[in-house]
């Protein structure tokens, strides 16, 4: 019997052992040409109730995937919102004037200015782990939080010199 160069790969050393012989289960003759080789197990044909989905359950999950397909949209869109906000946050931040006269005032103003850099993304942070399942909440939350987190002083040009 000579060997198939393409399970070469697939033997250990060893292998050959005599004693070994017959260990394994046989497996039945095939109806094959020469060459060729099995692959997978018997397949199974589904019947007629399990090919063809109720009219009504395929209507449901065709609404709950274009509903889902929006809200992804309408996400993708207040998450990018919320990162430009950011980022206004920071350059307002970055060019504002500190005019406190102590270090408490001063430090008081700088942590102000950081928090509010940092308000954004944990506004939108906080609105996914407190609305999991509840996607309207979640769009309603993340719009008031974009209405309430615009960054005026960089928007009216006032925030620095």
């Amino acid at each position: 019997m000579t060997r198939d160069p393409d399970d070469d790969a697939l033997s250990w050393a060893g292998e050959d052992d005599p004693t070994l012989e017959g260990a394994g289960p046989k497996t039945p003759e095939s109806g094959l040409a020469p060459g060729w080789k099995p692959v997978g197990g018997p397949g199974k044909i589904a019947g007629p109730s399990e090919a063809t989905p109720e009219p009504e359950a395929q209507t449901e999950a065709e609404d709950a995937a274009a509903g889902s397909s929006v809200a992804l949209v309408v996400l993708g869109i207040l998450g990018g919102v919320y990162l430009l906000y950011t980022i206004g946050w920071a350059l307002t931040a970055g060019r504002m004037p500190n005019s406190a006269a102590d270090l408490v005032g001063s430090f008081m103003f700088t942590l102000g200015l950081w928090l509010a850099v940092l308000a954004p993304a944990g506004w939108f942070a906080l609105v996914f782990w407190q609305t999991r399942g509840r996607t309207l909440r979640r769009i309603l939350l993340l719009v008031l939080g974009a209405l309430v987190l615009i960054p005026l002083p960089f928007i009216l040009g006032t925030g620095g010199a």
